[in-house]
């Protein structure tokens, strides 16, 4: 599966792109928001991981501007807001579904069952 991360946190997109690759899928990365929407359009990810709390272009922003790429790709938000919000941000954004980041190891098995289609 192809996994586009996108996180200003460099330690966290680090992280996160060993977990999925060392499960097989092909991951690219982006710490900053400008631009990216030219690399989902080449990259054509079958999930997009999203921090929300992007600096220049927020994350809530990043995710409206992808969706009207009009790609089929997968979002999870990836974020330390608080979960409600980020639940409630989720729903908004129409995300399939939310990892907060203090339970990080859950992001490969998210990102895996979307790609099984749950």
């Amino acid at each position: 599966m192809r996994v586009l991360i996108i996180d200003d946190d460099e330690t966290a997109l680090l992280i996160a792109s060993r977990r999925l690759r060392a499960r097989g899928h092909v991951v690219e990365t982006r710490a900053e928001a400008i631009g990216t929407t030219n690399v989902v359009r080449s990259f054509r990810p079958d999930v997009v991981v999203l921090d929300l709390s992007m600096p220049a272009l927020g994350g809530a922003r990043l995710a409206e501007l992808i969706q009207k790429a009009g790609l089929d790709a997968s979002l999870v938000l990836y974020s330390s807001l608080e979960p409600e919000a980020l639940a409630a941000e989720a729903k908004r954004l129409g995300a399939q579904a939310f990892v907060h980041k203090s339970r990080a190891a859950d992001l490969v098995d998210v990102v895996e069952a979307l790609a099984d289609g749950g």
